[in-house]
Order: structure tokens, then sequence, then C-alpha cells
């Protein structure tokens, strides 16, 4: 693996409502296109659902764990993981218990998740997520994060010392301690590519960014103009820098899947 360290620099953020209903009832089936639906136990045992898109490889040795952000489900990444998989490796987009129907698609998790749907009841679906993945024999798992989501899979690395590369687009400091994500970072030993608009870059960003290079390079933020709140910035027609942001992702991803 080679290191991947830079800092390019240089907008408009939107945020995401939250809250779905619930029922018992199992979802109907919505498999993406290129996609295949699959369900495993989060954390503490319930059911969450995934897109896992595969790179046409018979057994592809990494996997890109996709997290989305508040409001949304696994459809914020239809149009991203098609494009990552022809790096080869394998994509796993999820729908978290903290989420919504943006995109024109049910969350399939929060519509039967018992329980809280707060941000950090999530982390349980983000943890079974990478249980799965070692499940699986993948080699390598790098996270993938969006919005709260992003922050979350800091703490997923800072926890989880084996993973050795992630992403976070628009991570901050989402929860009501405004140093926890800092603190994530502190302890995070894996290269990380924060990506965020111009206006989060000033409002806190850059704070976790340096808290992720405590005194040694860890990562990489990119803030052109023209991004958009979360991972949403790398889908065309939603976001000016749409190709930009697609090309630092894949940049960054081939570098660390060698």
């Amino acid at each position: 693996m080679k290191t991947f360290i830079g800092f390019f620099v240089l907008a408009v953020a939107a945020a995401c409502g939250n809250g779905v209903a619930r029922s018992s009832t199992p979802p109907v089936v919505q498999e993406a296109a290129g996609a295949q639906e699959i369900t495993f136990p989060a954390q503490d045992g319930q059911t969450v659902y995934g897109d896992l898109y595969r790179s046409g490889k018979e057994a592809a040795k990494s996997v890109v764990l996709m997290f989305h952000q508040a409001g949304s489900n696994a459809g914020e990444y239809e149009t991203i993981a098609p494009q990552i998989v022809k790096l080869g490796t394998d994509c796993l987009a999820i729908d978290q218990r903290s989420g919504g129907n943006m995109f024109d698609r049910k969350n399939r998790t929060a519509t039967t998740a018992k329980g809280s749907e707060d941000y950090m009841d999530a982390y349980k679906d983000m943890e079974g997520a990478l249980s799965w993945a070692k499940s699986q024999g993948y080699k390598k798992i790098i996270p993938w994060g969006s919005s709260y989501s992003a922050s979350l899979t800091i703490k997923l690395l800072s926890e989880h010392p084996e993973l050795n590369a992630g992403l976070a687009f628009s991570p901050g400091e989402y929860f009501d301690d405004k140093n926890l994500v800092k603190s994530w970072a502190a302890n995070v030993k894996a290269t990380v590519l924060i990506a965020c608009t111009p206006d989060e870059a000033k409002d806190g960003r850059i704070m976790i960014y340096q808290a992720l290079n405590h005194g040694q390079p860890h990562g990489v933020i990119v803030y052109p103009p023209g991004t958009i709140h979360g991972s949403s910035t790398c889908i065309e027609g939603k976001s000016p820098a749409a190709a930009l942001m697609m090309k630092s992702a894949k940049d960054f991803l081939k570098n660390m899947l060698e």
C-alpha cells in the first residue's frame, strides 16, 4: 500500500431530516440495479438490510462498506457503488436504523427496527456490517460514511485498528459532546479521506482533520467549490463537483486497495 497524503483546497451544505414510519412487517424487497439485497444482524441482533454490489471478480478480496446520511438509505450509493466496483472491490451499501426515504427508496432497516433511531444506535448497524464483511473473508475492508455516519466511521476506525483506510464525507460534531468526534479522530491510525464543503471546512471539519493528523499525517481533506453535504456530493445532477469528488474518492481507494 502506498502512502496517500495530501491537502486539496477549496460550496454549499444541505442537511437532511430524520424520521420514518415503523412496522413489524418486513419491507418489500427492493433491489438496486446491479445489486443483491442481503440482510445481517446488527451488533444488538436487529436485522439490517443492505445492497451488495459485486465487482465481477469471482472472489473479491476487498469490500467498501457504505453508510448513508440522516433521512437517507442505501439508495444514496445507487449511482456511486457501480463506479467503485470497477476498481475491483465489492461494495455494500446499508440501510441504517437512523434514516429515511430519500432517493425514492424506503429505508428497510428503519422501517422494521425496534427502539431508538438515534445516530449512536445506528453504530450497531455499522458494526454489524463490519462483522458481516469479516465473516465473508474479505482481506481489506474500507468504511465510507456520509454526514452523521461519517463521524461514526471515524469512531469505527478508532475502535478497529485492523482497518487501514476510510472515507468520511461531511463528518461533524453531531453529538451532545462537541469534542467527541475529534477525540475519536485522535485515536485513528488509518488513512482517511475527509470531504466537505468550503463552509463546512470553516465550521469545524478542519479541526477534525487536524485531530486525525495529530503529529503524523493520517489523512487527506478535500473541499472544492461546488461540493454539497455528505456523499451526495458524488452524485451527478446533485452536485456541481460530482465528477471531481468521485475522482478524489476513486484515486484514494485505488491507492488504499493496492
